[in-house]
């Protein structure tokens, strides 16, 4: 009788785990959301994202990516520069850097 139960409980523990995955939509979406929201502040020009988002831990809770471009000033040649760009996933807010 017990090993009956603890058959019918694997369907369960199954189900329970494999929720706690996220799905290949939710970090499609998530990197996404992470493009929109820093090519969205950049002030570069022709910018791009720049390989592949990097994701801290949950403690942490930031993406990074880096962004490429062209600064442009009046009377100037565009100069080309980056920018460091860190997202909140709590808050689905970008913050940026430019980099040296």
């Amino acid at each position: 009788m017990k090993k009956r139960y603890a058959l019918a409980a694997i369907p369960v523990l199954l189900t329970t785990f494999s929720s706690l995955a996220s799905s290949e939509a939710a970090w499609q979406q998530l990197d996404k959301d992470v493009q929109k929201s820093c090519l969205a502040i950049s002030a570069l020009q022709e910018k791009k994202i720049e390989g592949k988002r990097t994701d801290f831990s949950d403690e942490v809770g930031y993406s990074a990516v880096v962004i490429s471009g062209n600064y442009k000033f009046k009377n100037s040649q565009p100069v080309p520069g980056k920018e460091l760009c860190l997202y909140n996933r709590k808050t689905k807010k970008a913050s940026l850097e430019q980099m040296q």
